[in-house]
């Protein structure tokens, strides 16, 4: 059994990082707002930021759903708690995922690596800021069917021979 979480920072940019980024938003939008029949051209920003305010807390609203702040890896199954106001827990049977999306499994560096449960029809996210990310990457596509590890290296290879 391997526990993965993730550090206090890390975890606290995760849950609460999108309220004090929406705050001034709000803030730099309510003068647009007031002074716009006054001068149009404040409508610009006052539109730019409905559009960042909008998009920021759809993202964050996404991950709320699907990034669990703890996996387990037990007994060829992934068990994902400790979501974002819920006291759900998810039990992913390797045998289950049928793609493994984003992140390292895409050759990226950086992003969301998505793991779909086919069976149940769930999304699970987590990024690599985790603790032993590589680690959870390496198990997940170590255990995944033979169908879906190939998938995941056809896309990883060419993007590593254009390096």
């Amino acid at each position: 059994m391997q526990v993965f979480t993730y550090p206090l920072f890390y975890k606290i940019i995760l849950r609460f990082g999108n309220i004090p980024l929406t705050l001034l938003l709000i803030l730099y939008l309510i003068p647009s707002v007031i002074y716009v029949d006054k001068d149009l051209v404040l409508l610009i920003p006052l539109i730019i930021s409905a559009f960042l305010i909008y998009f920021l807390n759809k993202q964050y609203i996404t991950l709320y759903k699907i990034l669990p702040y703890k996996i387990i890896i037990d007994d060829g199954k992934l068990v994902c708690s400790d979501f974002l106001f819920s006291a759900r827990e998810v039990i992913i049977n390797f045998d289950d995922i049928e793609k493994l999306k984003g992140g390292i499994f895409e050759g990226k560096l950086h992003g969301i690596l998505k793991v779909y449960d086919g069976k149940n029809k769930i999304y699970i996210g987590f990024f690599n800021k985790i603790k032993n990310s590589k680690l959870l990457g390496t198990i997940i596509l170590s255990k995944v069917s033979k169908n879906v590890y190939d998938e995941v290296i056809k896309s990883i290879v060419p993007r590593a021979s254009k390096k």
